[in-house]
């Protein structure tokens, strides 16, 4: 929902007045701040700060105001003037609460009569009024306030020098801003409530335009940069300040604030200071953070003054200090900052450091933009403690950062080191880790891990988090492995292949960490099985009694399964007191499958398992006529063999070596996976070549040119289609087939027309169809033009009316009319062919003048292009019509 807030200051009828409603105008905005909820809605701030001239007698002590929402007229009354600001400037402040109804999309605006006289790039600036504009949006995103200004809207600048200026907008929210141009406004000029763009309205670079006069802000930084004036006088700029905020993990405009300011440009031969680079930076709270400023300037005379604004110098609590002594040619300041974990947020503070000279008559500066991001301290004294099948997780964190609401937990199996940069915050992916949980409120430190596999080296690292999803360093590396506490599976291994009669080979170890007096004997062992990866829930072996936890029943075959159509999974429970009860299960394991991908002259084997170890070799053979002899060994879960002959039958298994990170279990543990075969055959489409075109519009002749793939990355190209639309975006087409590889040449014209777009694909000698080159476009350079003079007197020479040689051309709609205004004549054909007969009643027309329109179509790459002809033709009917 869209509502509108007009801000008035008079009817429209006082817009042309004068007296009382003078120009006076200067520069403005509008801030607005939730305050929170009352009954009927939620209650906004609003405030208009606006420069005006002093002299003027034009005076606003208050403003007229539309809310927007059906409420009525309301008066906003001035509550401070700050005289002086300028030379002749005073800077008003208007402040009133209102009710919003709920959710919506704002835009608050004052219209007030008028802009100061003489604005150099808004024509007849004396009579536009200024309007100014802020987007206000109750959403989902929260509470919010606009950004504020910390740097005056009204600046100097030197004629010919360049010109930079920063607003130092500031959110206390937090919220990312971004800043970009807009057009000043002035007056409703189509009566929809709201201003509109000034007509005529210039930007400074399009005031004496030239490479020497370049306009732009930083849409990061928001820094102005004007280099340089080229004519003197007051200009006006309008630029507006956009608000992100991150919800659910994507960025969202939440409103915007727009600031209309003035810039004054005299002549002066001064030169603007210098502030030497800053880089942005990362700083922990609870740290001091020290930055040392220098600033230069070309004239070594003049004396040069530091100052420092921004967010940090504002925050509470501790607030930064920026100390600084003018110096002659140069100046050095220190910037320090003691930082405490309420300043900890997601986005980076932003110091703005400005560099003044003292010239005269004009002033100059320069700006350097330094953001600072506070980031939380990491969690302390994290623990991981084995707890049977959970392992326990426990940290701390510092009483003096209870701002934070949270924690996020991130796991690896192994560890990797991870040590943050400086400004690395979170845990990245690269290390591997994986978020598995969270935990909210500042007190919840601790969490308990669940589903994991014994034998198994688990790594932790924990990260706070805050409200607005800033994030702390990440704690130390902490690791632990579960107690064996339960049979661990160690071996599943394909010993043959076949779909009823297959083998595999089933091991695991005791669960020798077992308290065997709280869990005593006789022990039992249970084994279960599943056609999957992950699911064992058939029961296929139950173990005799043993007396001891080192019970020897640890290896069982499993005959007569299929072992082709899937893997099989096996899992392990061990029974105490007489196997009466439960002590608990491994995990599963399952036998390594291959699945074969065949292609051109070799084949891919996937290979794929689910084991609770880490598999990180695979020793892969082939049959070799009935022996198996090794072909490759990789580290990853894809083998490519290579080489082969396409239609022949190759066969493979593949033998897995792995381990767990427990030391004490034995290991490698070896395992077979079954046996495949495939066939290779040619699903490789070539290579898509590179596709040119010659587009000659005037013959008109496309023609299409590429290299042959089989020189470069194919060797059984055979074919090529071509592909054709006749518009930009239009969906392609086949229009031809051309047999050859050595043919990479095609001509085409549609009808008369070459505008258009085409691909081809090249085809294999098997039928793969590659993906499609480039896509490349022609278009016409159309001509249509029609003669004055023609004769239809059956002599074979210029007896018809008809255009001389036209080219994309796609359909006219020509009429003619005698000198009485009476239709003769009329056709949609581009020919036209009109013999001089009245096309109604069939009858020769007289010699005499015509006259026609003719609304010609022309073809266009970008769509139809219309034109309008307008002309006359002389028809003779004696033997001397020449065609002119």
């Amino acid at each position: 929902m869209m509502r509108s807030v007009r801000v008035l200051v008079m009817l429209f009828g006082l817009l042309v007045g004068g007296g009382a409603w003078a120009t006076h105008n200067q520069a403005g905005e509008i801030l607005v701040c939730y305050s929170g909820v009352v009954p009927g809605g939620l209650l906004y701030e609003v405030t208009i700060i606006t420069h005006t001239k002093t002299s003027s007698p034009a005076d606003r002590p208050e403003f007229i105001v539309d809310w927007g929402d059906d409420s009525g007229l309301d008066t906003i009354a001035r509550d401070n003037i700050i005289f002086n600001i300028a030379p002749d400037v005073q800077k008003n402040f208007y402040t009133e609460q209102h009710v919003y109804p709920g959710p919506g999309v704002y835009i608050l605006q004052y219209i007030d009569p008028n802009r100061i006289e003489g604005v150099v790039n808004i024509p007849n600036s004396v009579d536009v009024p200024m309007c100014v504009q802020t987007q206000l949006i109750i959403s989902v995103a929260g509470n919010n306030c606009s950004p504020s200004f910390l740097n005056s809207p009204i600046q100097n600048a030197c004629l010919g020098q360049c010109w930079y200026h920063n607003p130092g907008a500031y959110d206390t929210d937090g919220d990312s801003l971004s800043f970009e141009p807009r057009v000043c406004l002035g007056a409703d000029l189509d009566n929809d409530g709201d201003g509109d763009p000034i007509p005529g309205y210039l930007y400074p670079d399009q005031v004496g335009p030239g490479a020497n006069n370049q306009y732009d802000i930083d849409p990061s930084t928001g820094t102005i940069s004007w280099c340089a004036p080229q004519v003197q006088g007051v200009y006006n700029i309008a630029f507006a300040v956009l608000e992100w905020r991150k919800i659910n993990g994507v960025w969202v405009n939440i409103g915007w604030v727009m600031r209309d300011m003035q810039v004054i440009v005299g002549p002066c031969n001064n030169q603007p200071p210098n502030i030497t680079d800053l880089s942005d930076t990362c700083i922990l709270a609870g740290t001091q953070l020290t930055v040392n400023v220098s600033a230069s300037d070309p004239n070594t005379t003049q004396t040069i003054s530091l100052s420092a604004i921004g967010g940090p110098m504002i925050i509470t609590p501790n607030p930064a200090t920026f100390l600084s002594s003018p110096g002659v040619g140069s100046a050095t300041g220190v910037l320090t900052w003691n930082t405490v974990c309420a300043h900890v947020r997601q986005q980076p503070y932003q110091v703005l450091f400005n560099a003044e000279d003292n010239d005269s008559p004009v002033e100059l500066e320069d700006f350097e933009s330094m953001f600072i991001t506070v980031v939380a301290p990491p969690p302390q004294n994290p623990t991981a403690t084995p707890d049977g099948s959970i392992m326990q997780l426990a940290w701390s964190y510092p009483n003096n950062c209870n701002n934070a609401s949270g924690y996020l937990i991130y796991r690896r199996q192994g560890s990797f080191g991870f040590v943050p940069d400086n400004c690395e915050l979170g845990v990245p992916a690269y290390t591997g880790y994986q978020l598995i949980a969270s935990t909210n409120g500042f007190g919840s430190t601790t969490y308990a891990d669940q589903g994991l596999a014994f034998g198994v080296t688990y790594c932790y690292m924990i990260v706070a988090v805050f409200p607005d999803g800033a994030q702390s360093y990440a704690s130390v590396e902490f690791c632990n492995l579960l107690q064996r506490e339960v049979p661990i599976m160690t071996k599943v291994s394909v010993d043959v292949t076949d779909a009823t009669v297959g083998v595999d080979s089933v091991q695991w170890s005791n669960a020798f960490d077992l308290d065997t007096l709280q869990y005593p004997g006789p022990y039992q062992f249970k084994l279960y099985q599943g056609a999957s990866y992950a699911t064992a829930n058939t029961l296929i072996h139950t173990s005799t009694l043993h007396p001891f936890l080192e019970h020897p029943d640890t290896t069982f075959v499993h005959n007569n399964i299929n072992t082709v159509a899937s893997p099989n999974a096996y899992r392990v429970e061990l029974y105490y007191d007489n196997g009466a009860q439960l002590v608990g299960s491994g995990n599963t394991a399952s036998s390594v499958f291959l699945v074969p991908d065949p292609n051109d002259e070799q084949v891919t084997l996937n290979i794929t398992y689910n084991t609770p170890w880490v598999n990180d070799t695979f020793y892969v053979f082939r049959d070799n006529g009935g022996t198996w002899i090794l072909v490759g060994i990789t580290d990853t879960t894809v083998y490519i063999d290579t080489g082969l002959v396409n239609g022949q039958e190759y066969c493979y298994y593949v033998s897995s070596v792995g381990a767990y990170s427990d030391p004490a279990i034995v290991h490698p543990l070896v395992n077979r996976s079954q046996e495949v075969c495939a066939v290779p055959v040619d699903r490789t489409p070539p290579c898509p070549p590179t596709l040119a075109i010659l587009n000659d519009c005037e013959t008109p002749l496309n023609t299409l040119s590429w290299k042959d793939p089989n020189n470069s990355c194919a060797d059984d190209t055979y074919q090529y289609n071509v592909y054709f639309t006749d518009s930009l975006g239009g969906e392609l087409q086949l229009i031809a087939t051309i047999n050859g590889a050595e043919n990479t040449v095609f001509t085409h014209t549609d009808g008369a027309s070459v505008a258009g777009c085409y691909a081809i694909t090249a085809i294999d000698t098997v039928g793969n169809e590659s993906a499609f080159t480039n896509i490349v476009c022609g278009d016409n350079c159309p001509v249509y033009t029609l003669p004055n003079v023609f004769s239809p007197n059956s002599d074979r020479v210029n007896d018809f009316f008809i255009p001389f040689p036209y080219r994309g051309v796609k359909e006219i709609d020509l009429k003619m009319y005698n000198r009485w205004g009476n239709l003769v004549f009329s056709t949609q054909d581009p020919a036209i062919l009109w013999d001089g007969t009245n096309q109604s009643s069939k009858v020769q027309v007289p010699e005499s003048v015509y006259y026609y329109t003719c609304l010609v179509t022309f073809k266009m790459l970008a769509g139809d292009e219309l034109v309008q002809l307008k002309g006359y033709v002389h028809l003779l009917r004696g033997n001397n019509g020449g065609l002119d």
